[in-house]
């Protein structure tokens, strides 16, 4: 995390208006991460083999994924009259215009309230001309002269490419992709899609003034941390922010972490969610260098549930432990007792979880086990689903003869994965009463690849980016949930139908007092439909139980 001093208010650079254009800026980017993280939901039964990583980066190789965000302009439409907030948003849309034209454009005012553009082709004869002032008694711009006719003809050449104009059309481009984005594939993309001409060194130019304008842009986020904290507590009651600082060697408060949790988030989870926490943390990007910490949760149709984030300079004891206390209380944990929370097991995270949470179910994430096991086997095929098997199985006789298999395949994949000690992340071996079948981050890990993006951009603009989300999802699933009917929900029924398909395999033999004996295949077990028990352990541990399931 650069260590900017908090109080520094560094000047804008001419032509560059931070607070104009930021939101506007960051509008899409926010909007496209919302509709994807409101579609990112998982299996109903948990039994989906999960893709690994390497199949993840094979997707990417073959093409899969697309390359960033793309440059996005408006249609360069003007008329007489037209207004603006202010000189940019008017050269901005004569930019536009001269995109979609081709036509060569050239500034020929200059003034702080009167900006005025012609078009120099056929040898400046051309009549094409629009003038905007600022007027007196007005406080936005207005086109004031627009005269629409072109007697040239395109020909690559445009006069109002200076090197700022370059930098403006590829700012965010290059904030995204830095190493992408060179001198000559700029040059190349102006050709290409804009079909009008420009110099490599004009690229070179453009680059250099683009890396410092988004370097001064991240600067004076850190000014407007306080404000953007102030804002979130004045718009929503009952909320928490903490924007922590400490001394650098010139006595100046600089950065040092920052939390929010909504009110309104954490009274719905203690009201209506599922006991369960998920934690992880992700880096940051471009200058600022740190890591996000988020806490999620599960909705009562076992949706994703965002619940608080923060965000600090690095991974350790101290860190973990202040944003685990800060959950500890906001959310009224207690001792964490009754709560479960699923991690990948960082080492600074248990230690601040055994501090701050001494009673609370802390499951290991199969995901991570999975993959640093990978990484040992890397040539181990069945290795995936038979760790799966073993994690997924819901009593201790299912247990050990998932380890049975695991000892016949590889002796050696076997002593690593008792080293992993698996009985602190199978099913079998949960705590019953929380109706939590989760033992991986999916949830985080969809949550983090869907903030890819933000984790890039200026440091208010991803903590807007991430609460934008967090209210978008949220506002989707009440909409969905006052619209249902039924006696359970979505997710319940649909879990219930794919088990009473699974059901009608079985046979049933009637007892006294709700007791049946159940066989499937060489399987047996006793259901007590009174007590809601059976002696797979799966319905005291999912909490769904079904008449229909035993019909038959």
């Amino acid at each position: 995390m650069a260590m900017v001093p908090v109080n520094h208010v560094p000047n804008p650079p001419p032509g560059v208006d931070f607070d104009a254009e930021a939101e506007d800026r960051d509008e899409f980017h926010i909007n496209k991460l919302a509709t994807d993280f409101t579609e990112a939901e998982e299996s109903i039964r948990h039994n989906v083999y999960p893709e690994s990583d390497d199949e993840d980066e094979e997707r990417v190789r073959s093409g899969g994924a697309s390359r960033g965000t793309p440059i996005v302009r408006g249609d360069g439409s003007m008329y007489k009259a037209q207004s603006f907030y202010n000189g940019i948003a008017f050269k901005e849309c004569v930019l536009d215009y001269a995109l979609v034209s081709g036509c060569n454009l050239k500034q020929y005012r200059y003034d702080r309230d009167r900006i005025g553009f012609k078009c120099v082709g056929a040898k400046g004869k051309c009549m094409w001309k629009v003038y905007a002032a600022c007027l007196h008694n007005e406080s936005m711009w207005r086109i004031t002269l627009y005269t629409n006719k072109h007697i040239c003809v395109p020909n690559g050449e445009c006069e109002m490419f200076k090197v700022p104009v370059i930098a403006r059309l590829f700012l965010d481009k290059i904030r995204e992709e830095p190493e992408y984005y060179m001198p000559l594939k700029m040059e190349q993309t102006i050709m290409e899609k804009w079909k009008i001409s420009v110099t490599r060194g004009q690229c070179q130019a453009a680059r250099r003034k683009a890396l410092a304008w988004i370097e001064l842009e991240y600067d004076t986020q850190f000014e407007r941390l306080r404000d953007y904290g102030a804002e979130i507590l004045e718009a929503n009651k009952g909320s928490v922010v903490e924007v922590e600082t400490v001394k650098n060697e010139a006595g100046q408060d600089v950065f040092k972490r920052f939390y929010v949790c909504f009110d309104a988030l954490r009274r719905t989870w203690k009201q209506s969610c599922r006991p369960l926490i998920g934690v992880d943390g992700c880096f940051l990007k471009e200058k600022i260098k740190g890591q996000l910490l988020v806490a999620l949760g599960r909705d009562a149709d076992n949706a994703i549930y965002p619940m608080a984030w923060c965000v600090v300079q690095v991974e350790n004891t101290d860190n973990w432990s202040w944003f685990v206390n800060r959950l500890k209380i906001d959310l009224e944990l207690g001792d964490g007792d009754g709560y479960i929370m699923v991690s990948d097991r960082q080492k600074d995270l248990i230690k601040a979880v055994e501090l701050e949470l001494p009673k609370i179910e802390h499951r290991k994430c199969v995901r991570h086990i999975y993959g640093n096991l990978k990484k040992r086997h890397p040539d181990k095929k069945r290795l995936k689903k038979l760790l799966w098997d073993l994690a997924w199985c819901y009593n201790s006789k299912d247990y050990e003869e998932a380890l049975e298999r695991i000892h016949a395949y590889d002796s050696k994949v076997f002593d690593d994965v008792m080293k992993t000690k698996p009985k602190t992340w199978c099913r079998a071996f949960h705590k019953l009463g929380s109706y939590c079948e989760d033992m991986e981050n999916n949830s985080l890990e969809s949550f983090n690849s869907t903030i890819n993006k933000a984790r890039e951009k200026p440091f208010v603009a991803m903590l807007e980016a991430v609460r934008r989300l967090a209210m978008v999802r949220i506002a989707k699933r009440s909409a969905l949930s006052h619209s249902h009917e039924g006696i359970c929900t979505p997710y319940v029924k649909r879990f219930l139908a794919d088990e009473h398909k699974a059901a009608s395999l079985c046979f049933v033999h009637p007892s006294t007092n709700g007791a049946y004996e159940v066989y499937l295949g060489y399987d047996k077990h006793r259901v007590n439909l009174n007590e809601r028990t059976c002696t797979c352990m799966k319905f005291q541990i999912c909490g769904i139980f079904s008449r229909l399931s035993y019909s038959r």
